[in-house]
Formats: C-alpha cells, sequence, structure tokens
C-alpha cells in the first residue's frame, strides 16, 4: 500500500512536470488567438513548424548580409517584450499559416 502510494506521488510530480514543460513551450509559439487551446499534438507540431520557420528566416538574413547585431537586436527585443509579457507586433501568426 505504501509502495502505491509512492508510486502515485512520483506519477503526480512527473506528469506536472511534463505539463509545466508543455505550458511553457505554449507560451512561446505565435497563434491567432493567443489563447487558443491546443493539445500536445499540436503544439509540438507548430513549435518543429516554428523553429523551423525562425531557422529559414535567419539563414536568408545571413544571405542577404543583414548585419548579424541587427539580429541580435531584434531577439533581445523579443526576449524583453517576453518576459514583460507584452507581445511583439509580429508575436501572432495564423494556425494554418503557409509561411511556417
Amino acid at each position: 500500500v505504501v509502495r502505491r502510494i509512492f508510486t502515485n506521488s512520483r506519477e503526480r510530480w512527473r506528469q506536472q512536470n511534463v505539463n509545466g514543460a508543455f505550458a511553457e513551450l505554449r507560451r512561446l509559439i505565435p497563434t491567432h488567438p493567443p489563447d487558443r487551446k491546443l493539445s500536445k499534438n499540436e503544439i509540438l507540431r507548430l513549435a518543429l513548424r516554428y523553429i523551423n520557420f525562425l531557422d529559414h528566416l535567419l539563414t536568408e538574413q545571413d544571405l542577404s548580409g543583414a548585419p548579424q547585431s541587427q539580429v541580435v537586436r531584434l531577439e533581445e527585443e523579443e526576449e524583453e517584450d517576453r518576459l514583460q509579457g507584452t507581445p511583439s507586433p509580429n508575436s501572432t501568426c495564423e494556425i494554418q499559416s503557409e509561411g511556417w
């Protein structure tokens, strides 16, 4: 009986950690509307698409000769906005967007 209680407690803790990680990842994925409920599967799929989109964007900027300092400055501004809870002007995108 004690072993089952310990196992159940450990599983609850594990599940809370997994859910917390998904909630944190969800906050980083831009969608419209921003508070749209997403399944874990949708969160993972959108995260992959968003990462690929950002990678493509950075690759294009590197190829076009954009100074790296501009890219870093934009990332710092977005991080600052995220920490303040203020969405950046480009932080929302359609969930079915063809761009990513």
